[in-house]
């Protein structure tokens, strides 16, 4: 008997990895979904019910849904079916930004500005994610399996970063499954290149590529109308690609975490009357006035106290023994409670992980913290689906939307829900449970036994450093031997040697020393590797501390 192709990779996962075998299966027919209750999010809980899938889209819900011969039935007593969470804070599937130029003695000189029109990373709104996504299905899964069916893909710097797409959490994703391109414009206020080198100058920049937009709609107007002895506008890439955003047809998503970056992108919506949206919002609690009226995605990847505008100064001074934690502890309680802030304020938003890999843990902190847990399960379906303009098709169980579905043993974002099967576009993917942990083998040598090899760190990763003190690109290459690995991380600061790496399971943690000014400083970093990808943090001595991603360059 000849296997297909899905079939072969089916039996090789059952070789290599039994247990994640079983949750890597997928299912595409006619389902009915019966006995279950159903968290419809915009038409209240139905106790008691059915779904019945049909040809990836939701046909029939309800408590009275008579089930056709040709569905395969799933008795579902005990569980409850949610619609499948939106993400729209994914870097899925896009290659890792450029690590800036100019390392060893102490970095290049700020490159020249691009021509007009031109392709620099960070500077190229004629960007289309759409076109370049190449998601392996191993970075799928881990996502998929905490119950999200879509993500919203944008490169994560850059100060116009192009136009993002909606891409549901299949095995394998074709442009023409891509839910819906382009979503939005992405601008931030962090290049990755160098150029502008100054935060006037990234002002600047974005501003007047706004000026030239709003000049080549009113000049393309113009020719539409009486072309006669015009001479026809000049095709210009970047400039048209921005063209829609000045006219309110295509919204804008400014990246903005801290208090003074919220202001500023809500002073730069309303000079150019954009359709704009605020993307992070971690200190949104200090700018309720300015989001007021606004839109915004807000961020579960809480920053440690530290990080925040109005507490790193506090907390870097000296104080009585024993003040500075429980200031920590203070801030901390603030900024889990920001959602719950902004929701009393009247202020409508999504939630979104921000990159942290704790999403569903982090938005439990947030409903800890005050948010309503209706609120939240809202702000992660039909509120996120609203603001990616696919409200029609996606975040909430109603006939005629895609059947994108979690099945859980309770409310998704309840402290002890576990998921047991996502449908995505109707094809289901079961969910297996963890493994439990391995016993200490009492022959082995070593001590190991049945402990998890250690994840693989060798490469040429990416990292971007967030700290008080601003954002930083560091390239690291490393070289791994057994659970030990060794290498460079190269900066704007220079090249320095990595010591002490050692890698228990997925946790890496290593150290580094900076010479300057005659001082030293040591830098302590920690963080989880989940394939190609790695998140974490780093402590910075007198610095304080920060968080970082990294990507493994291919």
């Amino acid at each position: 008997m000849r296997l297909t192709s899905a079939a072969r990779a089916f039996v090789l996962g059952a070789v290599l990895f039994p247990l994640a075998s079983r949750s890597s299966v997928a299912q595409s027919d006619t389902w009915a979904l019966t006995n279950v209750r159903i968290q419809t999010v915009t038409r209240g809980v139905i106790e008691k019910g059915t779904v019945l899938i049909r040809k990836g889209l939701i046909e029939a819900v309800g408590a009275t849904v008579t089930v056709p011969p040709d569905a395969r039935v799933l008795d579902l007593s005990g569980k409850t079916v949610s619609p499948g969470l939106l993400d729209l804070t994914s870097s899925l599937g896009l290659p890792a930004p450029a690590a800036p130029g100019g390392g060893g003695g102490g970095g290049a000189p700020p490159a020249a500005a691009p021509a007009q029109g031109g392709t620099r990373p960070g500077l190229d709104p004629e960007r289309e994610v759409a076109r370049e996504l190449k998601v392996p299905p191993a970075d799928i899964k881990p996502i998929r399996d905490l119950g999200v069916t879509a993500v919203l893909v944008a490169p994560p710097r850059g100060l116009f970063r192009g136009a993002s797409a909606l891409v549901p959490l299949r095995d394998s994703v074709t442009p023409s499954e891509i839910i819906r391109a382009p979503v939005a414009m992405h601008l931030g206020y962090q290049g990755v290149s160098g150029y502008p080198g100054t935060l006037l100058g990234v002002i600047t920049y974005q501003r007047q590529a706004l000026y030239d937009a709003q000049r080549q709609a009113l000049l393309l107007d113009r020719y539409k109308a009486n072309p006669r002895g015009m001479e026809r506008p000049e095709h210009n890439a970047s400039v048209d690609a921005l063209v829609p955003v000045v006219r309110g047809q295509l919204p804008l998503f400014i990246d903005a975490n801290n208090e003074n970056e919220i202001r500023r992108a809500v002073r730069l919506a309303k000079e150019f009357n954009l359709k704009a949206t605020v993307i992070g919002a971690t200190e949104g609690f200090e700018a309720v006035d300015a989001l007021s009226g606004s839109t915004a995605v807000v961020s579960v990847n809480f920053p440690q106290p530290a990080q925040t505008t109005k507490w790193s100064y506090r907390l870097s001074q000296r104080r009585p023994p024993g003040d500075s934690a429980a200031s920590a502890r203070e801030a901390q309680k603030l900024i889990e409670g920001n959602a719950a802030t902004l929701n009393k304020a009247g202020i409508k938003f999504a939630l979104a992980s921000g990159g942290s890999r704790d999403f569903l843990p982090n938005v439990r902190k947030a409903i800890a913290a005050g948010l309503p847990a209706n609120v939240a399960l809202e702000a992660v379906t039909i509120r996120a689906a609203e603001l990616a303009g696919a409200a029609e098709m996606l975040g909430s169980i109603e006939a005629g939307k895609i059947a994108n579905l979690v099945v859980s043993n309770g409310d998704i974002l309840s402290d002890s829900a576990k998921v047991s099967a996502v449908f995505v576009d109707g094809v289901r993917y079961e969910v297996a449970p963890p493994p439990a942990p391995a016993r200490a083998s009492v022959s082995g040598s070593g001590g190991g036994g049945g402990a998890a090899p250690p994840a693989q760190m060798a490469g040429t990763w990416a990292l971007n450093l967030t700290s008080p003190q601003g954002p930083m690109d560091i390239t690291m290459v490393l070289t791994q031997s057994g659970s030990s690995f060794s290498g460079t991380m190269t900066s704007m600061m220079g090249t320095s040697d990595i010591s002490e790496g050692q890698i228990t399971g997925r946790t890496a943690t290593w150290s580094m020393t900076l010479q300057f000014g005659g001082q030293s400083i040591t830098l302590n970093y920690r963080g989880e590797v989940d394939g190609n990808r790695m998140t974490g943090t780093a402590e910075l001595g007198s610095f304080g501390s920060a968080t970082f991603t990294a990507e493994r360059k291919p």
